[in-house]
């Protein structure tokens, strides 16, 4: 099939690493970063194919517009990216030059790619550019509406495989959104408006009503435009319209089956709407017609977890981190997963790794005190959770979790503010009133304890709490500290799964609670029992009877 296309050469001029001392590795997850952001803003303005090497990528695009402006976007958000890089910063920037040409491209056999004339130019078109520039060629230029942008002849070039023996390329300087001789509303196309839509990515009317009207507009202009349903679905998502958005991924695939981004997006859709065997099926189909695309990686790896296929979920885990090496919410997630495999101590880097990337990540501070929490180190625990507080407030498990630990190293009074503000967001909460109830009567407070304890059982259901009293007596007839310990039922659950074996991701798969639910449960067995590990709870739970031997 032969076809016009617009086509975006882009490089990563790496000049100025040639002068540092900057280990290839780090160099490896800086073109992984380009390589992910020119991807996910290539697929906001529908590019149709794409081909990607350490030195840069070529783009297809239906529009020549949206190629252009797919440019502009490119370049600045790069930058912005590394201006966002606090200070001092270990590399210099690495700016992209930018070539686009629009001409004839052949599709090959499905899967085969694409060949042609302008992906010929289009490369060394990139190369002639200045850094961080737009050079184009004419025949684009005279297709694009030329009161939205400011160009400047930028020379007549010998380009490697052109027809011509020179050629005139020209720098495009500027995209005006709001030109000063507008169009009339009648003469804006279905690709007028999809640009428009794609413009307020990034700004705060992104996923708003505005946003979806001018995909809107562009459907009703081109009722077979899979860009538009794709991007549609996406707003209508977010907006909590899951229904609707369904059906315009649904149309986008219709009309375009080898669509990875449809197939991601509906994937994310179902799997929010509890659908796992949908949702598996969509990833597997952006996977096989993307086997690069790493946020579908990541997500199926998610769906898996969830299913208990740690297996195959670490192989996406580990092939996301493979094709983006600084993604901080997988280094978070896998460490998660390696810590329910017990391999702690990958855990941990794993999550130093997510806070390296980036700092300002409450969750991963909050698993990295677990984390640290049951690997002894409660000293580092505790500074994780003050971070997470630090950087989420409120964050309740957080603070649940750090008055929890704070008590067991004998700290009520920092117990105390913490289990106050946890009630004074969740009053609600049976289990903090009951621990709070503990530490009062540590401290002497009986009548402040016993509100707290009578608040809980009002609380929760009458089935609830269970204590020792009632549950056994200890053996032999002696008289046991823990005699007047209430334990929740849930807790118990979870000490009774403790004893047959199950890690804290099967015990949470067994009573559908989350990792966090379960350490959090666990920490409060620790507590109660007075012992320093999940073994010790353990045995005190056999000696007393909650568990057979």
């Amino acid at each position: 099939m032969t076809d016009f296309l617009a086509v975006a050469a882009t490089e990563l001029d790496r000049s100025l690493l040639r002068g540092a001392r900057i280990p290839r590795e780090q160099v490896a997850g800086i073109i992984a970063e380009y390589k992910y952001l020119a991807e996910s803003i290539a697929s906001q303005f529908g590019d149709i194919y794409r081909t990607f090497t350490p030195e840069g990528h070529h783009f297809l695009f239906e529009s020549p517009d949206a190629a252009l402006q797919f440019g502009f976007k490119l370049i600045d958000s790069w930058k912005r990216r590394w201006q966002a890089i606090p200070e001092p910063r270990e590399t210099p920037h690495m700016p992209i030059r930018f070539g686009c040409h629009f001409g004839e491209c052949t599709r090959l056999q499905p899967d085969a790619g694409w060949v042609g004339t302008a992906l010929d130019l289009a490369k060394p078109i990139a190369a002639s550019a200045d850094p961080d520039s737009v050079y184009v060629t004419g025949n684009l230029l005279d297709l694009v509406d030329l009161t939205s942008y400011q160009f400047e002849d930028a020379g007549t070039w010998e380009l490697k495989g052109d027809q011509l023996p020179r050629r005139i390329l020209y720098v495009v300087t500027a995209y005006n959104q709001a030109p000063s001789q507008p169009r009339p509303i009648e003469m804006i196309n279905a690709e007028d408006w999809l640009l428009k839509a794609v413009a307020v990515i990034g700004t705060e009317k992104e996923n708003t009503a505005e946003e979806a009207e001018f995909y809107r507009k562009a459907l009703s202009l081109r009722a077979d435009f899979p860009e538009a349903h794709n991007n549609l679905g996406a707003v209508l998502r977010t907006l909590g319209e899951g229904a609707l958005a369904a059906e315009h991924y649904r149309e986008a695939l219709r009309l375009r089956p080898d669509y990875p981004e449809a197939h991601y997006n509906y994937a994310v859709l179902l799997q929010l709407r509890g659908s796992a065997a949908g949702a598996s099926e969509h990833y597997r189909e952006a996977l096989g017609l993307r086997p690069d695309y790493v946020d579908a990686h990541y997500a199926y790896a998610n769906l898996l977890v969830a299913a208990g296929e740690l297996a195959q979920a670490e192989t996406h885990y580990q092939e996301a981190l493979r094709l983006r090496p600084e993604y901080a919410e997988v280094h978070n997630n896998f460490a998660i997963l390696l810590e329910e495999k017990g391999d702690t101590k990958l855990a941990l880097k794993h999550y130093q790794a997510a806070l390296r990337i980036r700092p300002e990540y409450p969750e991963a501070h909050y698993n990295f005190a677990i984390a640290l929490e049951f690997d002894g180190d409660f000293e580092g625990a505790e500074a994780e959770y003050q971070e997470a507080l630090r950087l989420r407030t409120p964050y309740a498990e957080a603070q649940n979790n750090l008055a929890i630990l704070l008590q067991t190293r004998g700290d009520l009074s920092g117990a105390e503010e913490h289990y106050r503000e946890v009630l004074r967001n969740r009053p609600d909460d049976p289990e903090t009133h009951y621990n709070f109830g503990l530490l009062l009567k540590a401290k002497g407070d009986i009548a402040g304890s016993e509100d707290h304890f009578r608040t809980a059982y009002d609380l929760a259901p009458p089935e609830w709490f269970v204590s020792f009293v009632a549950e056994a007596q200890p053996e032999s007839g002696e008289s046991s500290s823990l005699d007047s310990v209430a334990f929740t039922q849930r807790e118990l659950e979870v000490i009774r799964l403790m004893a047959v074996g199950k890690s804290n991701r099967e015990i949470g798969q067994e009573l559908t609670i989350s990792l966090s639910t379960v350490a959090h449960h666990i920490t409060n067995i620790l507590n109660k029992t007075g012992a320093s590990n999940r073994t010790e709870a353990v045995a005190v739970a056999v000696h007393h009877g909650l568990v057979a031997r």
